[in-house]
């Protein structure tokens, strides 16, 4: 029988190629109250740490590697007494790669802290390395607790210059807080443009009473002049499809025009739906937002663009009776091609949970939701939650419209001699339909045709079909006979094949349990003998017929071998406590519970035949000792146990640290031998103020908080550590000095 192997198509491929190749500067997300989530493995997952603090309107950019480079909330207020706690620290702050504040826009600079897309990110059109522009947009709360004097209408659309050139790497502000087109509040999206020279900006004024949208070119000239655009309804988030055909705002679908940047009159309106979580599929063809209808709450839905007037019901976003689901965050194309959203429950009596959930097999017929596919902390005590996933050009996640069944290309295929070919279909799927009539993954066929399945189960239906034609070229070739016989460990097998041998090349192939084989045998004659060292009951075999003309034939081969005796030696290792480098050891060698054989010698790499033997660990280093039998087989044994550098820990901490670049008692922090295991640090300064903390031994204080040197004072510590193989938690708290 012949299998063949199961291959992606070339299209799928090809998707997958120009996917991976476009977005990983969306592998980092930092969002909500410090959380990360990385996408690195295709799958997000919490990747702490984070500084960020953010309601809504977020950017966190990788570059095109997947490391992050930097991430900011866009804005935020300046100090005020008239603010909620949870925005009176939030400044608007952007964050480099090591967590550290890059730039501090101290509340009079960028977007607004709520504004719901408060900022957004890309290269610069110029094709500099290593330099972005950072758009942010004003809040339409901006006058909470008092504008600023300057700034009566806010600060609207503005702009940064980012260069990750600056400061060893870590990047820098070029530019800060341009201003570009005043009043505009709360939302901004951007897409490429058309010839790709640059990209369009796009915002509204939020007005009630004179409505109007805002473009904005940018180009290698770099920020262009604002042309508005009047129109009758803008409000709240503005979403543009990653093919930049359509953008949506406010419940309505507009054609817009990358190539001119105009928006068509008369959009599409779709009512009853939310006009904040919105977001377009990553081949533009569908819109996913919800709905809330009367009866069945908030559910996720999803609109054809081409002919948005019947939605799909996805999912309802409720679990049990008596509990209420929100989505607290718009939808956001991952990197994978998934949409992403954030939920949280609500159970009277009980904390609110909060999870990141996704949706897969978005464009499919079926697609699926993962409910809370990521478990995120609790904040609901600090009145904080996550508003918003970070934000992208999602013209990143760009992939071209796969039909509603994928066709693969026609497979060719060679047999011989009318022999039964297995055919397998080339995409997994839990559905098949072969034109035989069969449903089952894998057929088997006799003659040749034109065989075709149908492939379901996936996000599309796939059609694989596979031409087969048999040659009769060669003589099938057979095992007429086998003749084995075995004597003691050694087993000899004969193996008659009836082939014609001018015209082909037969191979024996040994399999072992991995799966893993190699060649064992050519046969330069009709009969060969074929001497196999130490085979075991039930071994694999395959052989390998390859014709001239007429592809390759294989052919398991099962071996009825007799149980051979078995030599399974054991090492025992004995030590006076603790197994450290130096210490003595004792190494003795027994027969296996079930050998058939006794030990009879051993012999280490040093020539030493003692059994028991003793001599000393050594630390990083294996002893091998090889084990004869009474009748001379040999086997060898391995002594990898771990073996401690020191036989004592020892431990000690600064009394005081003068941090002055000298290299001299710089920092503060746990100097042992041995590794630390279990650790915890904590700092704080003579107010009970924590000026630091961490859980890496290899990370010590150097007398500085968020960047700045702290004064000379005395200042407490509280550490918690546990050595390798010991059970005893040191808890060592006390005071040290800080001299400058």
């Amino acid at each position: 029988m012949k299998k063949l192997q199961c291959l992606l198509s070339f299209l799928c491929l090809l998707m997958v190629a120009t996917l991976e190749a476009q977005v990983q500067q969306a592998n980092n997300w930092h969002f909500g109250d410090k959380l990360s989530v990385s996408f690195a493995t295709g799958t997000p997952v919490l990747n702490p740490p984070s500084e960020m603090e953010a309601f809504e309107g977020i950017v966190a950019m990788s570059d095109a590697n997947g490391q992050l480079l930097f991430y900011t909330n866009g804005g935020g207020r300046p100090f005020s007494e008239g603010q909620p706690i949870e925005l009176q620290e939030s400044p608007g702050i952007i964050w480099n790669r090591n967590h550290e504040v890059m730039y501090d826009m101290r509340g009079a600079e960028g977007g607004g802290f709520s504004a719901r897309q408060s900022c957004i990110a890309m290269p610069d059109p110029a094709g500099e390395a290593g330099v972005y522009y950072l758009f942010t947009m004003e809040e339409a709360e901006f006058d909470v607790g008092g504008n600023i004097p300057s700034q009566p209408e806010g600060r609207g659309l503005s702009y940064f210059i980012i260069d990750m050139n600056l400061n060893g790497g870590l990047g820098g502000v070029r530019l800060a807080d341009q201003r570009v087109y005043t009043p505009a509040y709360e939302a901004m999206d951007a897409t490429p443009m058309a010839n790709g020279a640059g990209y369009w900006i796009l915002c509204h004024n939020n007005d009630v009473d004179a409505p109007k949208f805002i473009t904005v070119p940018l180009t290698a000239a770099g920020v262009g002049t604002p042309v508005e655009i009047p129109t009758d309804r803008a409000s709240g988030k503005i979403e543009f499809s990653p093919n930049g055909r359509f953008m949506f705002n406010d419940r309505k679908l507009y054609n817009f025009d990358n190539a001119t940047g105009t928006i068509a009159p008369d959009p599409v309106e779709i009512p009853n739906i939310s006009s904040q979580a919105a977001c377009f599929t990553p081949d533009s063809r569908y819109l996913y937002t919800t709905q809330n209808l009367p009866v069945l709450g908030e559910i996720i839905v999803r609109y054809d663009v081409e002919d948005p007037t019947i939605p799909l019901t996805i999912e309802r976003l409720e679990r049990n009776t008596g509990e209420t689901v929100l989505v607290t965050a718009p939808f956001q194309i991952g990197p994978n091609g998934n949409i992403y959203f954030l939920e949280q429950t609500i159970v009277p009596g009980s904390l609110t949970r909060f999870g990141m959930s996704e949706i897969v097999c978005v464009s499919g017929e079926s697609p699926t939701v993962n409910r809370n596919l990521i478990e995120l902390p609790n904040t609901e005590a600090e009145g904080f939650f996550a508003q918003y996933l970070p934000q992208f050009v999602d013209a990143i996640f760009a992939v071209e419209p796969q039909p509603d069944t994928t066709r693969l290309d026609t497979l060719a295929l060679t047999a011989c001699n009318s022999t039964p070919t297995e055919l397998m279909g080339r995409e997994s799927g839990t559905g098949y339909s072969w034109s035989t009539g069969a449903t089952t993954e894998t057929i088997s066929v006799a003659q040749a045709g034109l065989y075709c399945v149908t492939i379901t189960g996936g996000c599309f239906p796939v059609v694989d079909c596979q031409s087969v034609v048999y040659e009769q070229t060669g003589i099938n070739p057979t095992v007429i006979e086998e003749d084995l016989s075995c004597e003691g460990l050694r087993c000899v097998l004969g193996l008659e094949v009836s082939a014609a041998f001018g015209e082909i090349k037969v191979s024996l192939y040994e399999v072992n349990p991995f799966g893993t084989e190699f060649l064992v045998s050519e046969f330069v004659s009709p009969t060969d003998t074929l001497d196999l060292s130490k085979p075991e009951s039930g071994q694999q075999y395959r052989i390998e017929v390859v014709y001239e003309n007429c592809g390759r034939v294989e052919y398991p081969l099962l071996l009825d071998i007799p149980e051979v005796p078995t030599f399974r030696p054991v090492l025992e290792v004995t030590a006076d406590g603790q197994i450290c480098d130096g210490k003595d050891i004792t190494l003795e060698v027994f027969s296996g519970p079930d050998d058939a054989f006794e030990v009879a010698s051993v012999r280490y790499e040093d020539g030493n035949t003692d059994n028991p033997r003793a001599l000393p660990a050594m630390f990083d280093t294996e002893i091998s000792i090889i084990v004869f039998n009474e009748c001379g087989d040999s086997t060898e044994l391995i002594f990898a146990d771990s073996v401690a550098e020191f036989c004592v820990c020892k431990a000690e901490i600064p009394e005081l640290i003068t941090p002055n670049g000298d290299n001299v008692n710089d920092v503060f922090r746990l100097y042992t031998n041995c590794e630390a295991e279990d650790y915890s640090l904590f700092i704080f300064n003579r107010w009970g103020q924590r000026v630091f903390e961490s859980t890496n031994p290899d990370q010590p204080w150097d007398g500085t908080k968020d960047g700045t040197p702290q004064n000379s004072d005395l200042y407490l510590y509280k550490m918690v550590f546990r050595f390798p193989d010991s059970d005893e938690v040191k808890v060592w708290e006390g005071s040290f000095n800080l001299i400058r």
